[in-house]
């Protein structure tokens, strides 16, 4: 009967833990945002077009809309070219759903500042950049 016991209990152990999904843990999605905010912080559009989905969520002023990676790219290097960065710090950052991570900051290029809003998320076994903006404050 012990035997037995134990037996089921092994099964339905690895019966729930097998219908969990895989996810990545904390620490890669708070590296990858680490990431992304030294390359918002340095005003690397290139380094920052890295971590993109392939289709992006982007919002700077002037634009917005979805865009491709290498549109988005475009589009940021210009944004860091007529706002370059003095400074970028986190205030917030967690997990928001499922597998989104979103982050909060404010980004300043001279006297002007912008709330910085955006989430990672993983997706087709990667973890990417689906969503930024930068609005003035």
């Amino acid at each position: 009967m012990k035997y037995f016991l134990i037996i089921i209990l092994t099964s339905l152990f690895f019966r729930v833990n097998a219908a969990e999904p895989q996810l990545p843990d904390d620490q890669m999605f708070y590296e990858i945002s680490d990431n992304i905010a030294d390359a918002i912080r340095s005003g690397n559009a290139s380094a920052l077009s890295a971590y993109f989905a392939p289709t992006i969520q982007l919002s700077v002023p002037s634009k917005k809309g979805d865009f491709s990676r290498t549109q988005a790219e475009i589009i940021m290097q210009d944004f860091f070219n007529k706002y370059p960065p003095s400074s970028f710090s986190v205030n917030s950052e967690g997990k928001s759903s499922g597998t989104n991570y979103y982050t909060l900051g404010i980004y300043t290029s001279g006297s002007v500042q912008f709330k910085v809003y955006y989430v990672i998320q993983r997706m087709d076994g990667g973890i990417t950049l689906h969503i930024l903006k930068f609005e003035i404050q």
